[in-house]
């Protein structure tokens, strides 16, 4: 079943995002779904059964001075007990419904280059590589 995220997911989803090499305190990932919540600008969804979640989804809309808005995946996880079942497939349809439905008519991923599974992935359910970019960060 794919639904929105709850706040008591955040234990599972911080599993999860620790498979992925992305490791949170539950407690920060709960402020972060609460201001996430707030918006509705965001989206996040889980596929679950039996409180055990299979992975998440988070997309927000994007809106850059050079080009029209879209909806962009900030973040998938799939169970790595899970994965090739379709689930990830699944949770990126829901995301592009969820953009259909807001009025968007394009929806983009980041991943890094190193993920070729990912890579692999966003390719085999429809996306194309547009461009490759170096990600620079500065701490204030």
């Amino acid at each position: 079943m794919i639904r929105k995220a709850f706040l008591r997911d955040c234990p599972e989803i911080a599993r999860l995002s620790s498979q992925l090499g992305y490791p949170v305190d539950v407690s920060q990932l709960e402020e972060r779904l609460k201001c996430i919540s707030n918006h509705n600008d965001h989206i996040v969804y889980v596929m679950e059964s039996n409180h055990v979640l299979f992975g998440w989804i988070h997309a927000n809309v994007r809106f850059l001075i050079e080009s029209p808005p879209f909806v962009e995946i900030a973040g998938l996880v799939v169970d790595s007990a899970y994965r090739g079942n379709g689930i990830g497939k699944q949770l990126v349809q829901a995301c592009e419904q969820w953009a259909a439905q807001s009025g968007f008519t394009k929806i983009r991923v980041r991943t890094n280059q190193t993920r070729s599974d990912a890579v692999q992935f966003y390719n085999r359910i429809g996306f194309t590589i547009k461009k490759s970019q170096l990600v620079l960060d500065k701490e204030i």
